[in-house]
């Protein structure tokens, strides 16, 4: 199971991210704009969260599932997406046991989902999702870097992996892995076309937030 029930208190009292990331905006306009027929392009959100990407995704035309493990967050998206006459097909549900048949996704989209899985886990889910993506989709991924405030503070679970972090953006979050480079590669080595770029900024000089933004393809 991979699914912290930490985030069950944390999305019941908090809600962020009702838009999409402009890295994910850009990825998608790339490789996906140009596509003949939108509704053919299927989509996974992987661990939507309040679904900022499920909402982006649908509003341009594509065909989107989302899953989260808290079914608050679920019930709450599928409530703006009603009320804006988007579809999307929501579920609630564990991402290591992923409740999709053998490739039928063209792209799986994770914002910092895997990262909230130490390294064996994540690897483990990334096989699932691999499964599930038709030869030829892609993979968009955001995940932290050790130069995001927080690394090496709380309770260490292994080189890169804390939990009960106590400063920086996620802060309160429960498990977080704040993966290198080298490590990052090694965790998604089993994608084509591997790309990895840096988006980092700070939160009015109080804390740096630094992800690794990571683009592949099943080969």
């Amino acid at each position: 199971m991979s699914w912290d029930k930490a985030w069950d208190a944390i999305h019941a009292r908090r809600e962020w991210g009702k838009y999409p990331k402009e890295e994910l905006v850009r990825f998608v306009a790339r490789n996906y704009y140009a596509a003949p027929d939108r509704r053919a392009v299927r989509f996974l959100d992987l661990g939507c969260g309040f679904g900022a990407s499920t909402w982006y995704l649908a509003r341009e035309g594509f065909r989107v599932d989302a899953i989260d493990g808290a079914a608050v967050v679920i019930e709450r998206l599928r409530a703006r997406l009603a009320a804006e006459k988007l579809e999307a097909s929501l579920a609630t549900g564990d991402i290591a046991a992923l409740p999709y048949p053998r490739e039928c996704f063209d792209c799986v989209i994770d914002i910092a989902c895997l990262m909230c899985n130490d390294a064996p886990s994540t690897r483990q889910i990334l096989e699932r999702v691999y499964t599930a993506m038709k030869p030829g989709a892609r993979l968009f991924s955001i995940t932290a870097t050790p130069a995001c405030t927080g690394f090496g503070k709380g309770e260490r679970i292994d080189e890169d992996t804390y939990r009960n972090v106590p400063e920086g953006p996620f802060a309160g979050t429960g498990t977080v892995r704040f993966s290198s480079e080298p490590r990052v590669r090694n965790l998604y080595s089993r994608f084509g076309e591997l790309k990895i770029d840096v988006s980092q900024y700070s939160i009015g000089g109080a804390y740096t937030v630094s992800n690794w933004v990571i683009e592949g393809a099943k080969k």
